[in-house]
């Protein structure tokens, strides 16, 4: 619950002028970005994470990638890097973030929750057998894969930095409703599309990144590497813009995923590329309609948290060494991050927060646009912490509701 007792005390504090609120046009400040992308594709076959244990990779469909956008305004400089995995642990953040010369609250780490990537977390590798084919007896990580990731990683981070220059930035946001679906809980569904997209002073786009909830699993039992539909999510709007292409996810818990006219997408590679190009389509649409922001200043704020890891299973495979994470005192190690960017606000979350919660906060959200990250600076989600049973970790209770509505109710206007 401290997760979201901590988050409604920042959103407090906000709305009653302790936190400097920001316009655009309020900094003289020049305003600079840049970006960078680094493979990260595995060398060699690897446990692929999520779907089902003993799943180990058979070629690569299409690479997987680092994807990095640092910004600077004033003296403040600050990183938002998207890898196209399952979710890293804070061990693994880190690690990236001991290798880039900025203070850690200016450096976000997220991954895209691929399930056509590598196991990075280590609950989906071998299992005990076939009849008990849900239990892990040995990690799905690989150590010298999560190496040369948290390599590359630093590389792209950094590589972003060292390529900041002078830009312009452009702010837009869209509803999206037939993106997605949620087949657990269907009337609940976050529809918001946020882009921010940077430009040079000589007009040719840095980047373009997006924010919008839905699990990158069009493909189901498919065993070569693949970025899923964001492979052509990423080429086509490189194409249209130049760049590069960055996703970052949102409100995809309980369970958001891809779709077709209301369905599922078919798991099978011609659907998937229709899709990413669907997908594309909304996001440079949306793009198009950006409104620059003039100077925009950039605010930053975290908070560690220290969550009681009550899942007794989660324990287990720590004790086993399945999984990196080691307590302390009986509790996780996370953060939550809030970012002002211009008249844009950030807000990150661990795990996969659900649409009910998205729903709940936007509604006093005042940034223009409002952007929510999931799966950032850690893949803990606060729900797996609590519950006993791993299986039942994305069902909706009580707490997320009244948490969301405690970090909502003391937003004033």
């Amino acid at each position: 619950m401290r997760i979201w007792l901590s988050l409604a005390l920042f959103l407090c504090l906000l709305s009653f002028g302790f936190l400097p609120a920001v316009e655009a046009g309020s900094s003289a400040n020049d305003f600079y970005a840049g970006s960078h992308k680094v493979d990260i594709t595995p060398l060699r076959s690897v446990y692929m994470g999520g779907q089902s244990l003993d799943r180990k990779s058979q070629g690569v469909h299409d690479p997987l990638s680092c994807r990095a956008l640092a910004m600077k305004s004033g003296d403040t400089t600050v990183v938002i890097a998207s890898l196209d995995v399952l979710g890293l642990s804070f061990i693994d953040v880190e690690a990236v973030r001991s290798g880039v010369p900025l203070p850690k609250e200016n450096i976000l780490i997220t991954a895209t929750h691929n399930h056509s990537g590598p196991d990075t977390i280590g609950l989906y590798g071998k299992s005990l057998s076939k009849r008990f084919s849900n239990i892990p007896v040995a990690s799905g990580r690989d150590e010298r894969y999560m190496a040369y990731l948290r390599s590359g990683a630093i590389n792209c981070v950094n590589g972003a930095i060292q390529n900041l220059q002078p830009a312009e930035l452009y702010l837009s946001q869209s509803n999206q409703w037939d993106l997605s679906r949620n087949s657990r809980v269907p009337d609940s569904l976050d529809p918001t599309m946020a882009v921010l997209r940077a430009v040079n002073k000589e007009g040719k786009t840095i980047a373009v990144l997006f924010n919008f909830g839905a699990h990158a699993e069009v493909l189901k039992g498919k065993k070569e590497i693949s970025a899923d539909f964001l492979g052509p999510v990423y080429r086509e709007v490189e194409q249209e813009f130049g760049g590069t292409a960055i996703f970052v996810n949102g409100a995809l818990g309980a369970m958001v995923g891809p779709a077709e006219n209301g369905k599922r997408v078919k798991s099978d590679w011609e659907s998937m590329e229709k899709y990413g190009r669907r997908f594309a389509e909304a996001v440079i649409i949306t793009a198009r309609e950006g409104k620059r922001v003039e100077n925009p200043d950039i605010k930053v704020s975290r908070e560690i948290l220290k969550i009681p890891l009550l899942n007794f299973r989660f324990r287990l495979a720590m004790a086993f060494g399945l999984i990196p994470e080691r307590l302390a005192d009986g509790r996780i190690t996370s953060e939550i991050n809030f970012w002002r960017l211009g008249p844009a606000w950030i807000v990150t979350v661990p795990g996969e927060p659900y649409p009910a919660f998205a729903e709940l906060l936007r509604r006093r959200m005042s940034g223009v646009p409002n952007f929510i990250f999931s799966l950032a600076n850690t893949n803990w989600d606060t729900l797996c912490l609590k519950t006993t049973a791993a299986r039942n970790c994305t069902i909706m209770n009580v707490q997320w509701r009244s948490a969301a509505k405690l970090a909502i109710s003391c937003m004033k206007n």
